[in-house]
């Protein structure tokens, strides 16, 4: 995977490109960077052409913004796809990447060519309860450092995404047309009732749930995720 790095609005966004085929995005999970898939790159470059993108905010890639949107970072997204000249692509999303990932299926239809959408939530309370007030504790935190502290509206505007900027609904999920893979842990921090209810929302999805696996079940057992994705871009 070779770095590469791109300029949308005020932000210089950092992304890692690899392998041949079709193009394939991989988007990392809340606070994180795309090397949260490093020990995927290996196996997907054999099918695909890889795109991981440290998303606005997150990683190498700067914020730019005074408040950060999931509809900001899917603009980022396209001005990707649109530099890379890439019409439409697959796209993995961990966490609150599988959330963008299903608000680009719901609101870009046209660009998105599938989805697997891993530990993924559409309502802020799809979290577990204990799960959801660590959030709640750590945005209390985050909101009393002090107004000097240089991290503050970048570690917010992070945060936030979690809580306020979901921007998903519904009526989103059932309007997603592209094939649609939930995959979850069994231990997930993300509530059994959530993800089935975006499974039932979402026409013609596929339902996962990974037994024993963590949240980031993908990082403790690549394996499982390569088995469960080659299975299903089998069957497009």
């Amino acid at each position: 995977m070779r770095g590469k790095t791109m300029k949308n609005g005020k932000a210089k966004l950092f992304y890692q490109e690899g392998g041949s085929g079709d193009a394939l995005l991989l988007l990392h999970g809340n606070g994180e960077s795309s090397d949260i898939f490093a020990q995927q790159f290996p196996f997907f470059t054999k099918y695909f052409t890889v795109y991981a993108l440290d998303t606005r905010g997150h990683g190498r890639s700067e914020l730019g913004v005074k408040r950060l949107t999931f509809k900001q970072i899917a603009q980022d997204i396209l001005a990707l796809l649109d530099k890379e000249g890439i019409q439409r692509i697959h796209v993995l999303g961990f966490s609150d990447g599988g959330n963008l990932g299903l608000y680009l299926a719901a609101h870009h239809p046209e660009r998105i060519a599938s989805l697997i959408a891993m530990g993924a939530n559409y309502e802020a309370d799809g979290l577990t309860d204990d799960c959801y007030e660590e959030t709640l504790g750590r945005y209390e935190e985050l909101l009393a450092l002090p107004d000097s502290d240089p991290e503050k509206t970048q570690l917010l505007c992070v945060h936030k995404l979690m809580l306020e900027e979901l921007d998903l609904s519904a009526a989103d999920l059932s309007r997603i047309q592209a094939p649609t893979l939930l995959l979850a842990g069994e231990y997930d921090l993300i509530r059994d009732d959530q993800t089935e209810a975006m499974h039932r929302l979402i026409p013609g999805s596929q339902k996962y749930i990974v037994p024993g696996g963590s949240h980031s079940f993908f990082v403790d057992d690549p394996k499982v995720l390569e088995q469960l994705a080659k299975k299903f871009y089998s069957n497009l």
